[in-house]
């Protein structure tokens, strides 16, 4: 790794240099230049172990300190990781009209047309909402959406997710509604001032293909100014397309140690197999204390002894006690088992982070911690 890392830091050095004789601005410092490859591996480091908002935060830094487009490129792609398709949006599009000279390295070439292709894909995922005031006095109506004003009657670009609409007019009382917007989706909104209510109508289409940012190609360099040798940005068989890191394990396992996302379908199947257990466990004891009471009653109600009751039938005496003793062994070891399913189900919760999105949106499953336990709910 620490090869690695050095190889990235000269590549970019060069790619850097290669940029400072056709740059308007005063060629960078070499102090400079090492800070930027300093942040830029920092980084990609982050990026390739899902901590995207880390990644955010040194490659603007990167890109602070010393401008070029394939810090920029992994800038949009962190906001795109983080939800924040506006934004990653406004960072393509910044790529995308830039215009490099007649000398710009192959790189920052092939970044800007990354750049483009995302922005495209991108676009279309991005949810838009139309908000239409309706009734006496919409006419002065204030509309904000997520703490923002918008315009009446307009669609508006959001990111998805929740949003709170807030809509006021003169003489009227406010009306509050939680939106949700999902990728994709074109909403719009009727809010009726006179009724107080809020009618909301959404059209959503699919996500377009290719949406998720692709690395760049083998030869070129990634947004970090890492060299390709045989492989995309993550070096010969390796790479998803989200840039994680596939080096003998999954990304899920963090650099900076943070569990791995929690699986709604491991948490469920041990849940289940706690619940089989106890009630196994719960069906022999029914079984042996019936196996005691047949026994019971093979005895006359005087003789208390089994060895001294003549019309006793020992045999069928000794088979129900038999039966009852391994009933009872039965009962115990389900009960040791689903204890050991509920302790290695609550183990996993706490040694695991939040469910994975993908998964949480697949399954519809989710986890609540509880007093005494854990509950389980599921969307329909």
């Amino acid at each position: 790794m620490r090869f690695r890392a050095a190889v990235m830091g000269t590549f970019l050095l060069v790619t850097l240099a290669g940029a400072e004789a056709s740059a308007q601005a005063p060629p960078p410092s070499a102090k400079a230049r090492q800070a930027a490859v300093a942040y830029a591996n920092q980084g990609w480091t982050a990026y390739r172990a899902r901590r995207y908002r880390d990644a955010l935060q040194a490659f603007r830094r990167a890109e602070a300190t010393v401008h070029a487009p394939t810090f920029l490129i992994m800038v949009a792609r962190s906001c795109h990781k983080l939800g924040r398709l506006t934004e990653a949006r406004s960072v393509y599009q910044v790529i995308v009209d830039e215009q490099l000279p007649a000398d710009a390295s192959q790189a920052f070439r092939q970044a800007q047309a990354e750049a483009r292709t995302e922005l495209e894909a991108l676009s279309s995922r991005i949810p838009t909402v139309e908000i239409t005031v309706t009734g006496a006095g919409s006419g002065g109506a204030q509309v904000a959406l997520g703490g923002l004003d918008v315009p009446p009657s307009t669609p508006v670009a959001r990111d998805p997710g929740s949003h709170t609409l807030a809509v006021g007019a003169p003489g009227r009382r406010g009306l509050t509604k939680e939106i949700v917007l999902k990728e994709g989706m074109r909403a719009k909104v009727e809010v009726d001032l006179v009724a107080g209510k809020v009618r909301i109508e959404s059209d959503r289409t699919g996500r377009g293909a290719g949406g998720e940012p692709q690395p760049l190609g083998p030869g070129q360099v990634a947004a970090d100014g890492s060299a390709q040798e045989g492989g995309g940005p993550l070096g010969p068989g390796q790479g998803a397309a989200d840039g994680s890191a596939q080096e003998g394990g999954d990304a899920g396992d963090a650099a900076d140690g943070r569990p791995r996302p929690r699986s709604p379908a491991v948490v469920f199947t041990g849940l289940a197999a706690t619940a089989a257990g106890t009630g196994l466990g719960v069906a022999f004891v029914l079984l042996s204390n019936g196996k005691a009471s047949a026994q019971q009653r093979l005895l006359e109600p005087a003789c208390t002894d089994p060895a001294r009751c003549p019309g006793l039938d020992l045999r069928a005496y000794n088979d129900l006690g038999h039966a009852k003793a391994d009933l009872a062994n039965a009962a115990v070891w389900s009960f040791l088992a689903a204890g050991a399913a509920g302790l290695g189900t609550a183990a996993y919760v706490l040694l695991t982070g939040q469910p994975d999105a993908r998964d949480a949106t697949a399954t519809g499953l989710s986890v609540i911690p509880m007093p005494g336990g854990l509950g389980l709910s599921k969307r329909w």
